[in-house]
């Protein structure tokens, strides 16, 4: 884990699950919005003085049904160094029983808010995101 990057997690977590509660689940209904939505609002400085690029995020995804993808994130600077990418990933499955995501919406209420047990749920999920991510070329 990165340190400041942690740090601004803990900061800026309350942010995140009031998004949450207020948003209808559809607006955040795949992996790669959940980890925009958790770099905007909860880790939203690479340093001190840049952001992060989200426009230019890749995802990398070779699976069918199921798999892994693993999201790439610039900083927002002028040519970015290998140490300015971090990366976070995540495994995903074909159906609620094996999916994380599909499992916290479980496809009821899908276009409402999620309940208090689901604003829970995905904030353990952008906690483990946040978990995982590292810096490249480190």
């Amino acid at each position: 884990m990165i340190t400041e990057l942690v740090k601004q997690w803990e900061e800026n977590k309350h942010k995140l699950a009031e998004y949450f509660k207020t948003t209808k689940q559809d607006e955040y209904d795949s992996y790669e919005t959940i980890v925009k939505k958790v770099f905007e609002i909860c880790i939203p400085k690479a340093t001190d003085y840049d952001g992060w690029d989200l426009e230019k995020m890749t995802v990398i995804d070779h699976g069918e049904y199921q798999g892994t993808q693993i999201f790439i994130i610039p900083t927002d600077t002028y040519q970015p160094d290998v140490e300015d990418y971090v990366m976070t990933d995540t495994y995903y499955g074909s159906c609620s029983g094996c999916d994380t995501l599909q499992a916290i919406n479980d496809y009821s209420g899908f276009d409402d808010v999620p309940t208090d047990e689901q604003v829970k749920e995905y904030m353990t999920l952008a906690l483990h995101l946040v978990q995982k991510i590292k810096r490249l070329g480190t």
